[in-house]
């Protein structure tokens, strides 16, 4: 079974979603439901009443709009440094004026952005690779500090679990009117961690290419008992969900 491919838009410094942000949610789809369902998990954890829910890396804005809709009391903070991405995220808030005085879209990345003091929760999904081991340090001391008891973050380590070379593989198809789009990964190991993904992401009419688009990034996958570890240090615990990918970080 082919790894799941990196589709975040994260805390990289450059933009290098602007090639994923053209049919992002498209691509994306095929993981949709079971995103979804650890969202579900991550509800009943959630503490709106104590402070914002943080989305780190907020992507399209797709998990920012389920609390937004689910809850009708919470504030979301969102951050999201790529323009590309935000353009999405943007036109999707654009649609609901109702939510206009409950979230809030920081173009800034985690370490560069102004944190609220206290959370009710944080979404990080597909970015805690965009992090090396230090900063995954930081990230969790922070969340530490702001969750309040019993509150939790929801997080995924993505597969593979350790760096390996991955021969080129199509994650996705979709056909939309006249025209279908393909997207195709392939990565390979740098370090004990470190993988290195190149995304390729395609429009066709029949056999004809109308558009390709191509991305390379680093992308780190630590193990979830590294990160557990770190978890633990600063007073979390990681949880695992059914799926084997998503995991929560509690404070006990």
């Amino acid at each position: 079974m082919s790894p799941r491919p990196v589709l975040s838009s994260g805390a990289s410094k450059v933009d290098e979603y602007a090639a994923t942000a053209g049919a992002y949610d498209l691509f994306a789809a095929p993981y949709r439901s079971v995103q979804l369902a650890a969202l579900d998990e991550l509800m009943p954890r959630l503490r709106p009443e104590v402070g914002p829910i943080l989305d780190i890396g907020a992507g399209s804005g797709v998990n920012a709009a389920v609390m937004l809709d689910r809850l009708s009391d919470a504030r979301v903070v969102a951050l999201e440094p790529s323009r590309a991405m935000r353009s999405l995220i943007l036109s999707r808030i654009a649609a609901h004026s109702e939510w206009y005085r409950r979230v809030t879209v920081r173009p800034e990345d985690f370490f560069s952005a102004s944190l609220p003091e206290r959370i009710g929760g944080a979404i990080l999904l597909g970015v805690i690779g965009h992090f090396d081991p230090g900063e995954r340090a930081a990230v969790l001391a922070e969340l530490a500090a702001r969750l309040p008891e019993g509150g939790a973050a929801l997080l995924d380590l993505q597969q593979p679990e350790r760096p390996r070379r991955v021969e080129p593989y199509e994650f996705t198809a979709a056909t939309i009117g006249e025209l279908s789009y393909r997207g195709i990964a392939e990565a390979w190991p740098v370090d004990t961690e470190l993988m290195r993904w190149r995304m390729s992401y395609l429009c066709l009419e029949g056999e004809r290419v109308l558009t390709e688009d191509t991305a390379e990034y680093e992308y780190r996958h630590p193990a979830p008992a590294v990160v557990a570890v770190e978890a633990e240090a600063v007073g979390l615990s990681l949880v695992p969900l059914a799926d084997g990918v998503h995991w929560l970080v509690e404070r006990a």
